[in-house]
């Protein structure tokens, strides 16, 4: 909220500079001091001066003069200005302000709004980096930072009022969040670890000074005092910070944070020494520029911690600093001799008198001095990337060795050891373990080691539910010790440590296969003393990565050959399993067909046994009368004669009974299940008086053509009859037309059976032979009648089509051969 009102107030204090009138030169302001460093024409022509300081206006002092809104100047009248020159000689000059619009003084007009830029920056990276994360302590250290420093940034400009006063106010504080952040990140001191109440103390020293700063104006000549008190106090604590932060980075070599340690001295010095150098030139000598100019580069230092802060991985800044010093020396020394060549040549032309004048002279001789050159400049090249880039080589060399070993390799123990050497032996690091999961045990287990490990580390195992197992899997990265600082819960956090502790490791790296933590990495500290950088840790990634490949394959392989050794005999096993399903699945449908084929043969065996018994009980009356003695001889007559109808009738009703059961045996073949010659014209009537029941209300059309026998197992051709006219039935439902067309094509025939129905929609017909896909209710059909009809007419070596149209009715044709394929005679 102080930033944005600093923005607010700086924002007004420029808008209102170019309304207004203004003063005839240009100044900057720190410590107390007001320096000139331009001026306009009539201030020159008054004996003003760049790099003279402005002392007094129309007798008042000048940070009291501006305090007081000195600035709101009046057009036409002059004020008078004491200024003092470099060599202590006072001068007054009287001098009326420049009308808005007439002031030209580009490099303060440029410093104002580029200031206004570069604190708006500072604001951005601030939130930007809390947004993110919010939950880390140097998050906010560099929020509270950047804020105070953008609302210096800010209101540095036209000191028109309550600008300097808020300058005044707000300088103290920059310090105060300067030490704070850098006894946070990127390394907390051990002091403030054990007094963490020392970071309060710049912020009391901030708080007396900003109210020392409120009274300032009532002090009269001791004012200058307090602004250069506030001025320094808060350059000084920014120079012991850069300082303390250059202190512990020395103390501390080999630390994992090093490399964020060297990112933010390289912005710190970046930023803080320049500022500070132009101050005490501004305050010492005075300058002919503003000393604010410095600031503009002060956004390199928020980019550099907010680089850190966000990236836990950051490139080595010595060895690319190291690597660009080589690059520019060697780019200096190879253009140096460039130019002495030249130099020669040319001196070569005027001793002996040669005719340089020529442009193809000059440009062959380019030419040929390129030619020389471009050798010398591409070796000593890769030399320097020899020098500085030996360690990424050698990684890369041991990932490629690694690489092409790890194909062959179908042992766990052999990968892990191949693991151990490419750390140990390239990396140089002074121990490493591999612990790979056990999964009888459900714990990560010690499975090899190289370097000096004590017994308890050598025993150690962690189980999954470990904390820092499960960071481990759900980070999916490497993890050092300082990774559980900024941990909420102490208890989790201690836990995860004691691991790094008891292991005495830097880095765990893990061992991932999809989901799944297959194994860690423990790394320890390189011999050398330094800490693991981004190629080392890339190339752990990388190990990992390809280890975990390995170790899968490894176990695959050794699952493969346990499967090998009892395959033949489940593949049996699962054989038999599905030809049962399979016969059971048949038996199944087969027995749904024939309940609802009993349920119509039942009824129309009903009718003729029904009928035959009624004539029985007729027959016993008319028995029971010729038995009665003193019958009347006609009526005797007509009673044999109603006798011998009644048998009549009632054989006729057995001779149905008969023909019933004949038809629903020769249907089912039960005593004939082998392949035979038939005429499929037959089957299909016969199936359908089996279904005479189902067929009331629908009429039946057949158009048979002269179908020669056909070789096949009938009973099972009686089925898919059974199962399409069945079928028709249902969607029928009572009433339409069953149209049965059968003809003779080429060495076979073609069956065809068409209803009239509601037909089925692109999406169901595509689908309708799949097993155990039906239309039908629940409880109405199980889906395998058209998938085992159409398994029947392909084992006869035919093919079973459907054709439909919603509203259009559906068509089945069948198409069979006169003979069926050989492998029909081993069972159909």
């Amino acid at each position: 909220m102080w930033a944005l009102l600093a923005l607010l107030a700086g924002v007004r204090a420029r808008l209102e500079a170019s309304v207004e009138p203004g003063l005839p030169f240009s100044m900057s302001t720190a410590a107390g001091r007001h320096v000139i460093h331009d001026v306009a024409p009539s201030a020159a022509a008054a004996g003003l001066a760049p790099r003279d300081r402005l002392v007094a206006v129309d007798g008042v002092h000048t940070s009291e003069w501006l305090r007081e809104g000195g600035l709101h100047l009046v057009l036409g009248t002059a004020n008078t200005y004491r200024v003092e020159k470099p060599g202590g000689r006072v001068v007054e000059a009287s001098l009326a302000p420049l009308p808005p619009g007439a002031r030209s003084f580009p490099l303060e007009a440029l410093v104002s709004w580029g200031l206004l830029a570069v604190g708006l920056v500072y604001l951005a990276i601030g939130m930007w980096v809390w947004r993110l994360k919010p939950d880390r302590r140097e998050s906010w250290a560099l929020l509270v930072f950047c804020a105070v420093t953008a609302a210096m940034l800010v209101l540095i400009g036209p000191p028109h009022p309550p600008v300097p006063t808020l300058i005044g106010l707000t300088i103290p504080w920059i310090g105060a969040a300067a030490f704070h952040l850098f006894t946070t990140y990127p390394m907390e001191p051990h002091w403030a670890v054990r007094w963490p109440d020392l970071r309060a103390v710049p912020w009391l020293g901030a708080a007396l000074l900003a109210a020392a700063e409120l009274v300032a104006p009532r002090l009269g000549p001791a004012e200058g005092w307090v602004d250069a008190a506030v001025t320094f106090y808060a350059s000084g604590l920014a120079l012991l910070c850069v300082s303390l932060l250059a202190r512990e980075r020395f103390r501390s070599r080999g630390h994992p944070g090093g490399a964020r340690t060297d990112v933010m001295l390289a912005g710190g010095f970046a930023s803080y020494v320049p500022v500070v150098a132009f101050l005490i030139w501004h305050v010492a000598w005075g300058t002919t520029f503003p000393w604010t100019l410095s600031l503009l580069g002060f956004f390199v230092f928020p980019a550099a911690v907010a680089w850190g802060v966000l990236r836990r991985e950051l490139f080595d800044v010595r060895l690319a600093a190291k690597s660009s010093a080589a690059y520019g020396a060697v780019t200096l020394g190879i253009t140096g001799l460039f130019a002495l060549t030249i130099t020669f040549a040319d001196a070569l032309v005027g001793r002996f008198d040669v005719d340089a004048s020529s442009p193809v002279f000059s440009v062959a001789f380019l030419f040929f001095a390129i030619l020389l050159f471009n050798p010398l400049r591409v070796r000593v090249q890769r030399l320097v990337d020899r020098t500085f880039d030996r360690d990424r080589a050698a990684y890369r060399r041991a990932v490629r060795e690694i690489s092409e070993a790890m194909v062959s390799m179908l042992s766990a123990r052999e990968i892990v050891d191949r693991i151990l050497v490419a750390v140990s032996d390239t990396m140089g690091v002074e121990r490493s373990m591999v612990l790979l999961m056990d999964e009888e045990a459900a714990a990560l287990r010690n499975e090899a080691a190289r370097g000096d490990w004590d017994d308890g580390a050598k025993g150690f195992s962690l189980a999954p539910d470990h904390p820092i197992a499960r960071a481990l899997w759900m980070r999916r990265r490497e993890l050092a010790r300082e990774d559980f600082d900024e941990e909420p819960d102490p208890e989790i956090r201690e836990e995860c440590r004691d691991v790094f502790d008891t292991l005495d490791v830097e880095l765990l790296v893990p061992i991932l296969f999809g989901v799944d933590l297959l194994g860690v990495i423990a790394v320890g500290r390189k011999l050398s003393g330094e800490g693991l950088g981004p190629d080392e840790r890339q190339l752990l990634r990388t190990l990992a990565n390809q280890s975990a490949i390995a170790i899968e394959n490894a176990r695959a392989f050794d699952e493969i050959a346990q499967l090998n050794k009892t395959l033949e005999a489940r593949v049996d096993e699962r054989t038999r399993e599905l030809r049962d399903t399979q016969a059971q699945l048949v038996q199944s449908e087969k027995m749904r067909s024939l309940g609802q084929l009993v349920a119509g043969v039942a009824h129309e065996l009903n009718n003729p046994i029904g009928f035959v018994h009624a004539n029985l009980q007729l027959l016993d009356d008319y028995v029971g009368r010729l038995l009665q003695p003193g019958l009347d001889p006609e009526r005797r007559r007509k009673t044999q004669e109603a006798i011998a109808k009644l048998l009549l009738r009632s054989r006729e009703g057995t001779e149905r009974v008969k023909q019933i059961v004949q038809d629903l045996r020769t249907f089912s073949r039960t005593d004939q299940a082998e392949l035979q010659q038939v005429d499929l014209a037959d089957e299909i009537d016969r199936t359908l008086a089996l279904i005479e029941g189902r067929l009331k209300g629908i009429r039946v059309e057949r158009d048979y053509g002269d179908l020669p026998p056909v070789r096949c197992y009938a009973g099972q051709l009686n089925q898919v009859f059974l199962n399409l006219l069945m079928n028709a039935t249902d969607a029928l439902e009572g009433k339409g037309t069953i149209r049965i067309r059968t003809r003779r094509e080429g060495d076979g025939v073609v069956l065809e059976f068409e209803d009239d129905g509601p037909g089925m929609p692109p999406d169901v017909m595509s689908r309708i032979f799949e097993p155990f896909f039906t239309t039908k209710p629940v409880g109405k059909g199980t889906g395998l009648g058209l998938s085992l009809s159409h398994g029947i007419v392909g084992r006869h070596g035919g093919a079973m089509e459907v054709t439909s149209q919603p509203g259009e009715g559906a068509r089945f044709t069948i198409r069979l051969p006169l003979e069926p394929p050989p492998q029909a005679e081993d069972g159909g």
